[in-house]
């Protein structure tokens, strides 16, 4: 028998936050599609796992994740927002590299685009470690993306 084990980066976000009030939607690099974490183990090379998955789609969870800074802030909420994930993931040596673009549109107008990134270490080897830090990650991200949006009115 094979165990799967499953990682959440929304398991302390308040159920409020899931029920979103903002128009986000997330595209992901197609490498982060498939369910598993990834992992880069070559400077060409991307692999997702097999037996660490997401606990819910990656998608939903960062969306929840920006939901919840984007209400934090109070932004205002007739806003179009896509985020486009290029990179969320780990790599051999430790790394955690997260890299986003927002395009943000009012009226179907240029409101706010931006790319933010994120690199950090992992504290200790394994999965959890991983995204114990990319969940620091997207939530850093979150926070200022939703500041720069609050920034702007």
């Amino acid at each position: 028998e094979i165990s799967y084990d499953r990682y959440s980066l929304v398991e302390d976000v308040s159920s409020q936050s899931f029920n979103s009030q903002y128009d986000i939607a997330v595209d992901l690099f197609s490498t982060l599609e498939d369910g598993g974490i990834v992992l880069k183990t070559t400077d060409v090379t991307l692999r997702a796992a097999n037996h660490h998955r997401w606990a819910s789609d990656l998608k939903s969870q960062i969306a929840v994740i920006l939901n919840k800074h984007l209400s934090e802030y109070q932004v205002r909420n007739d806003l179009d927002i896509d985020i486009s994930v290029s990179k969320f993931y780990g790599a051999v040596d430790g790394n955690v590299y997260i890299d986003l673009f927002a395009d943000v549109k009012l009226d179907d107008r240029q409101y706010f685009h931006h790319g933010y990134s994120f690199i950090s270490k992992q504290e200790e080897d394994g999965y959890a470690s991983l995204v114990k830090e990319l969940k620091r990650g997207i939530n850093s991200i979150g926070n200022k993306f939703a500041q720069d949006l609050s920034l702007k009115e």
